[in-house]
């Protein structure tokens, strides 16, 4: 095979489509940019591919990392989500915290007319979406895995925007608040200090 003659053919033509994005303005990230290479090979030798470039380009960027989906009976995200949440229930205690959040959750989803989720990331092979329910709050990492089949992309979209931010939720869902300890300065003599068995710094000064 002869290498560096492929190689003479396609530098000069990945070269000129980067000078061509960049006189466009277009940016994209080398990440992305490798994916969509892939998928433009994958495409030009006529073999089985997706286009999830196409997804992962809807959710990149400051602020856009989250999904909205309607809570309809008859989108089958929505009866993913709820199932997923539902299965989470189920592995606990009624009294459990797994079991409280994800309720919560789902009578959230349902009061709101909305589901939402944070994108995580796409398996090229099983062309699977995969996406984060954060049911301990937005701001908070901890999160219940959920895959959703790429033919049901058509049901999400951007929610534009962190839904903390958006006022979908209150706080992050924690009960546990922190709250800062008031300091208060009360003064005591030198005779409650003796006696408490506390010498004063003036009375160790006084003995030396």
């Amino acid at each position: 095979m002869d290498i560096q003659s492929i190689r003479k053919i396609l530098f000069p033509a990945i070269n000129n489509a980067i000078q061509e994005m960049e006189e466009q303005n277009l940016n994209c990230n080398i990440t992305l940019l490798k994916r969509i290479v892939n998928e433009a090979i994958d495409g030009s030798l006529n073999r089985n591919h997706s286009n999830l470039s196409t997804i992962i380009a809807d959710f990149s960027g400051r602020g856009r990392a989250w999904a909205k989906v309607n809570v309809d009976e008859n989108n089958p995200v929505w009866n993913t989500i709820k199932l997923v949440l539902q299965e989470e229930m189920n592995s606990g205690t009624n009294n459990s915290d797994v079991y409280m959040r994800c309720s919560g959750m789902i009578d959230l989803f349902e009061n709101t007319g909305i589901a939402w989720m944070r994108f995580s990331g796409v398996n090229s092979k099983s062309k699977v979406i995969r996406f984060q329910l954060r049911v301990w709050g937005s701001k908070l990492e901890d999160h219940i895995k959920i895959r959703i089949d790429s033919n049901d992309y058509k049901y999400i979209s951007n929610l534009e925007g962190v839904p903390h931010n958006l006022n979908l939720e209150s706080g992050n869902f924690l009960d546990d608040e922190i709250r800062s300890k008031e300091i208060i300065n009360i003064p005591v003599s030198s005779n409650d200090l003796k006696e408490l068995g506390i010498q004063s710094l003036e009375d160790i000064l006084a003995e030396g």
